[in-house]
C-alpha cells in the first residue's frame, strides 16, 4: 500500500503553496491548517502533489502593509519555482494572495512566468486557473485592498482615540510591562530591563549584554535567546522613563505620512532617567575613543612626554616550541618604546584608585550643587536670548515698513532663537528630574565608593574616560616610566554635555 502512494506521488505533477496570516491569533479560515488542508484537497483533484516542506508561510505578515518583495515566505517560494521542476502554484484565496492590488503581480506573478511561462496558478475559491488578467481576478483584489483599507481606518480611528484618553492603544506592551484596562503595569520581567540599563550604562555592548542573559538563563521577550538587536531596542524605548510613551503610526488618510505621538501617561518608571543619560554620554565617548569593550582600557588616554603624541596599542602572538605566546603592548613609535598592557594597566588603575579616593569628594549636596548651578546657566542663556528675540522683532517691524521683502529673513531669525530657547527649556526640565533623589541617589551610587580592581575591564575604561583627561608617560633611565595623571573636574559633566 506505502508504494501504491508513492507511485501515485510520482505520477502526479509537482507543485508549491503560499499560505499567510496577518496574526498568530487568527482563527477560522485564516488559520493555517484550514489552509493547507483546502489546497492539499484541491491540488490533489487537479492532479498535483505538494511535499510538506513545499508549503512556505508568511506568519503575522500583512498583505496590506508588506508588498510581496518583502515577504520572506513568497521569496523562498520564487527561489524554489525557479530552482526545482514546479507546474503549479497553489493559494487559499484572493486576499491571502495580495490587499495592495499591484504588488503580487509586478513583483511575484511576472517574474516567474518571463522564466516559466507555463507555471500555472490556482486558488481554493475556484475551479479555474487564477489569471491576473481576468475581470473578476481585478475585482477581487480591489475588493481586498478596500476591505483592508476601511479596517486601517477603523483601526486608526480607534487608536486616536485611545491616545486622546492618555492611553495605550490594543497592542503588545513593551517587555517588563503589561496592559491592564489599556494602563501600563509593571510585572515580573521589570527588573530584568533594569539590568539591561544598568550592563548598559557600565559600557557593555548589546550583544555582551545579550550573551550575559543567556549564560543566567533569563528567557528573552520572545521566550528564547536573548539578541543584540532585542537588547539594542529596549535600551531605545523612552517608555521605561515614566510618564509618557510614544506611539508611532502611519495615517493613511494623510498622503501616509508617519504621525508620531508623545503621550503623557500615569505609568511608574523602571529605569532612572540618569542612567539614560550615562548610556548616551558612553556612545560619545565611544565615537571619540572607538572601542570600550578592549583590554587596552588606557587606550587613547597615554600620551608621550618626548614627542607629544598619543601612544598606540598593539596586540600580537607567537608560537615556541608548540607553545602559545601574547604580547600585547602600549608603544610610541615616535619614540621607539613600548610598555608592557599589563603591568601598565595595573600600576595605573592603583594610582587612579589612590588619587581618586582623596580628590573625589562626590556627596548629595556637591551633585544638587552641581546641577542647579548648571541649570541657572542655562536659564541665563535664555534670558539672553529672549532680549534678542525682542530686538530681532523691534528691528523687524521697522525694516519690514521700508521693505517688505525683508519678512521672512527676520521670521527665519525670530524662528531660530526661539527654537534655542526651546531646547534650553527642555535641557532645563531634565535637570530638574534629575534632581529627584532618586536619580540623584542613582547617580552616587554609579561614582562612590569606587575600587577600580573589582571592576571588569568594559567597566573599568568607562570609569577611565569619564574621571581622566589625559596622562603623560614620561620615559625615565633604564627603560623605566612614571606617569603624570590629569583629572577631569568631576562626573556630574558626563550628564551635563550630555543634556545641553
Amino acid at each position: 500500500m506505502a508504494d501504491n502512494n508513492q507511485n501515485n506521488k510520482r505520477m502526479k505533477r509537482l507543485a508549491v503553496a503560499s499560505v499567510r496570516r496577518s496574526s498568530q491569533n487568527q482563527e477560522g479560515n485564516n488559520s493555517f491548517e484550514i489552509q493547507k488542508m483546502a489546497i492539499k484537497d484541491l491540488a490533489e483533484s487537479k492532479g498535483y502533489y505538494i511535499p510538506d516542506v513545499f508549503i512556505f508561510e508568511d506568519d503575522g505578515v500583512s498583505a496590506y502593509k508588506k508588498k510581496a518583495s518583502r515577504r520572506s515566505g513568497l521569496q523562498k517560494m520564487k527561489r524554489k519555482i525557479i530552482e526545482e521542476d514546479i507546474e503549479a502554484v497553489f493559494f487559499y484565496d484572493f486576499s491571502r494572495i495580495d490587499r495592495m492590488i499591484y504588488s503580487f503581480v509586478s513583483e511575484f506573478y511576472y517574474d516567474v512566468i518571463a522564466i516559466k511561462p507555463h507555471l500555472k496558478f490556482f486558488t481554493t475559491t475556484s475551479q479555474n486557473e487564477w489569471s491576473p488578467s481576468d475581470l473578476d481576478v481585478k475585482l477581487q483584489l480591489i475588493i481586498a485592498n478596500a476591505e483592508s483599507g476601511a479596517k486601517s481606518i477603523r483601526a486608526l480611528d480607534s487608536q486616536g482615540k485611545d491616545l486622546k484618553s492618555s492611553k495605550r492603544p490594543g497592542s503588545k506592551a513593551p517587555f517588563g510591562f503589561k496592559l491592564i484596562n489599556k494602563e501600563l503595569s509593571e510585572t515580573e520581567e521589570a527588573p530584568i530591563v533594569l539590568l539591561i540599563f544598568h550592563l548598559a550604562a557600565w559600557g557593555h555592548s548589546v550583544n555582551k549584554i545579550a550573551n550575559i542573559l543567556n549564560d543566567a538563563n533569563i528567557p528573552s521577550p520572545s521566550g528564547g535567546c536573548w539578541r543584540g538587536n532585542t537588547v539594542h531596542n529596549i535600551l531605545n524605548n523612552k517608555v521605561y522613563q515614566g510618564g509618557h510613551f510614544s506611539w508611532n503610526f502611519k495615517n493613511r488618510r494623510r498622503n501616509n505620512a508617519k504621525s508620531n505621538e508623545i503621550i503623557k501617561s500615569n505609568h511608574q518608571r523602571i529605569v532612572p532617567n540618569v542612567l539614560y543619560y550615562l548610556i548616551d554620554g558612553n556612545r560619545k565617548l565611544k565615537s571619540i575613543y572607538n572601542k570600550l569593550d578592549t583590554p587596552f582600557i588606557f587606550s587613547g588616554l597615554l600620551r608621550c612626554h618626548s614627542c607629544g603624541n598619543l601612544l598606540q596599542h598593539r596586540n600580537f602572538s607567537t608560537k615556541k616550541s608548540k607553545k602559545q605566546y601574547d604580547y600585547m603592548k602600549y608603544q610610541c613609535k615616535s619614540c621607539s618604546y613600548e610598555m608592557d598592557m599589563e603591568t601598565v594597566n595595573q600600576t595605573l588603575v592603583t594610582q587612579v584608585e589612590n588619587k581618586l579616593a582623596l580628590s573625589l569628594k562626590l556627596n548629595k549636596e556637591f551633585v544638587q550643587e552641581e546641577l542647579i548651578i548648571y541649570r541657572e546657566k542655562l536659564n541665563t542663556k535664555i534670558k539672553t536670548l529672549e532680549s534678542q528675540i525682542r530686538l530681532i522683532e523691534a528691528n523687524g517691524e521697522v525694516a519690514c515698513q521700508k521693505n517688505n521683502s525683508l519678512s521672512s529673513i527676520f521670521r527665519n531669525a525670530k524662528d531660530h532663537f526661539n527654537n534655542q530657547v526651546h531646547i534650553l527649556q527642555n535641557s532645563i526640565h531634565e535637570i530638574s528630574i534629575l534632581l529627584e533623589p532618586e536619580e540623584v541617589q542613582t547617580f552616587m551610587k554609579a561614582f562612590q565608593d569606587l575600587k577600580l580592581n573589582q571592576f571588569e575591564k568594559t567597566e573599568q575604561r568607562v570609569l577611565l574616560l569619564n574621571f581622566i583627561k589625559e596622562i603623560t608617560v614620561i620615559k625615565e633611565k633604564d627603560n623605566k616610566f612614571t606617569f603624570d595623571i590629569v583629572f577631569k573636574m568631576n562626573p556630574v559633566q558626563t550628564v551635563t554635555n550630555i543634556i545641553g
